[in-house]
């Protein structure tokens, strides 16, 4: 692995007092969550001069993202090692930088579902000239993606939300002669749009890619929201059809795609919500705790080829939206980050509280690996403080819950995994064929009852039994501090008084594991 952090099992230390583990990468910016005002939109350029360029906006409750909103540029001498902030721009809004013709450009909305504007530097981003609108109505929605130039055009994808719910975003392409004045709207010829299909798996399409197929086609290839795949849409002549959804690690959260003329490989990074993650079937778009790289030959068959960056928690931790641009035998990165700051870190892994840059290095030589995680080669700590921020959270959620349960999903190892749980309600009784289950209480009083054999069992899965309670079984009391364990085939309960609340920690060991071990 090329990049601070690690592997799927990050080696962690303890923190000690209030001092934050070190943020991966280099920072270029940070916010602090008090502030109310987030990062958003990181993107990345390599400038005619060989220098850096990053970006981000500011949104959230604190920010003017609504009605004039405010991107920072920052410039790097010395290829990322430091970064220097260096201006400011106003309305400007989920934007992308890129080169034409020796000049930079920032592209994106004046504000949330703003007007569509560009700007250009001649510089290498040390200043921007006045805004130039492309578009005269508002409503626009997009984030840092690509253009791409192909047959004397540049194109760009954006997408058209119409007033009501969030969520009906209208997909569409844009292009100009690649050797016209792009700053003018004249100059820009539009698509029709394009509205996701109703009943399909996930619930809207966004943050198109454009990108350029492998027969010359320009397709616009999106997220889809909460799930872990890509919708392909065609552009023929002005009209946006849909062609296909793709299988796609990450596809449930912004991401980048670019074509390597060298490897003849498309490439991205994403994230994958991977196994174990308590989100990552239900909500994998709430799921940005791990960023990987992958490659396709075709954009439909897509292989992960190194884990970059990974955080056990997900709550609170994210190396997301992420921007980044070939340069030589590496990869240059731009991280929206949600990460420990020591004085309260981020507000969650949404309202991310850093910029960061990294570098993959030798990125083609990447060999293959599966999202499953990896072994640990020390220990993992888990600081405390950090805990005790799992328990508030879960505590909150599981009042929230109809069922009064929230389990905050903690590791993935493989043949265990690890989890800390809140229950303000009496659950039903469980019966795991294949799982042995430790409980170490950690708060808050529960009855555990268990032996006997269950009520009106039912099968929810395979080795899988839950019922409406345990019949003869055997009661013990669990106050903080307190461990159960409970081997596979034992029918069990957890019994909370009324008002009360349970939090307990949790280790689920797969019974082939459990064999191998005796």
């Amino acid at each position: 692995m090329r990049i601070g952090f690690t592997g799927i099992a990050l080696c962690l230390a303890m923190v000690v007092g209030a001092r934050a583990q070190q943020v991966p990468g280099v920072v270029i910016d940070h916010q602090p969550a008090s502030t109310k005002e987030y990062v958003g939109s990181p993107s990345i350029v390599v400038a005619p001069n060989g220098d850096y360029v990053a970006s981000h906006d500011c949104f959230g409750p604190g920010s003017t993202s609504t009605k004039s909103a405010v991107t920072r540029i920052f410039v790097s001498h010395d290829r990322g090692v430091t970064w220097t902030k260096v201006t400011e721009v106003n309305d400007q809004f989920w934007s992308n930088l890129f080169v034409l013709r020796r000049r930079i450009y920032l592209m994106g909305t004046t504000a949330e579902y703003g007007r569509i504007v560009i700007r250009d530097s001649d510089d290498n981003g040390a200043t921007w000239s006045e805004a130039h609108y492309l578009t005269e109505d508002a409503g626009y929605h997009t984030a840092p993606v690509p253009v791409v130039i192909h047959d004397g055009r540049i194109y760009r994808a954006f997408e058209h939300h119409p007033t009501g719910p969030w969520g009906s975003f209208q997909a569409f392409v844009m292009w100009a002669p690649v050797d016209s004045d792009i700053t003018k709207e004249a100059n820009w010829s539009f698509s029709d749009r394009l509205s996701f299909p109703v009943g399909d798996k996930g619930d809207t399409w966004l943050e198109g890619n454009a990108v350029v197929g492998p027969n010359g086609s320009i397709l616009d290839i999106l997220r889809v929201n909460n799930a872990s795949r890509v919708a392909i849409l065609k552009l023929t002549d002005r009209t946006l059809k849909l062609d296909q959804f793709v299988d796609f690690p990450g596809g449930a959260t912004k991401f980048t795609i670019r074509f390597d003329p060298i490897s003849k490989l498309y490439w991205t990074l994403s994230n994958p919500a991977l196994p174990g993650e308590s989100l990552a079937v239900s909500s994998p778009a709430s799921v940005r705790n791990t960023l990987a790289l992958m490659s396709s030959p075709d954009l439909t068959h897509w292989t992960p080829r190194e884990i970059v960056l990974h955080y056990p928690e997900s709550r609170f931790h994210a190396f997301q939206y992420v921007d980044w641009q070939f340069d030589a035998s590496d990869i240059i990165v731009a991280s929206r980050t949600a990460f420990d700051d020591g004085i309260g870190g981020a507000h969650s892994f949404h309202d991310a509280n850093y910029l960061t840059f990294h570098r993959i290095r030798g990125f083609r030589k990447s060999g293959r690996v599966q999202l499953t995680g990896k072994p640990l080669a020390t220990a993992e700590v888990i600081p405390a403080q950090q805990m005790e921020k799992w328990m508030k959270a879960t505590a909150t959620d599981a009042a929230k819950s109809e069922a009064g349960v929230y389990a905050q999903a903690m590791g993935e190892y493989g043949s265990h995994r690890t989890m800390i749980t809140t229950r303000v309600k009496t659950g039903e009784a469980e019966e795991h064929r294949d799982w042995s289950d430790i409980f170490v209480a950690v708060a808050g009083e529960a009855t555990l009852v268990s032996g006997g054999h269950l009520k009106n069992p039912r099968t929810i899965g395979a080795g899988e039994q839950r019922g409406s309670g345990v019949d003869d079984g055997v009661s013990e009391p669990l106050k903080p501090g307190a461990v159960a364990h409970i081997d596979p085939g034992i029918p069990h309960q957890l019994i909370v008084p009324e008002g009360g609340s349970f939090t307990y920690f949790v280790v689920k060991i797969k019974r082939v594991a459990m064999h191998s071990l005796r």
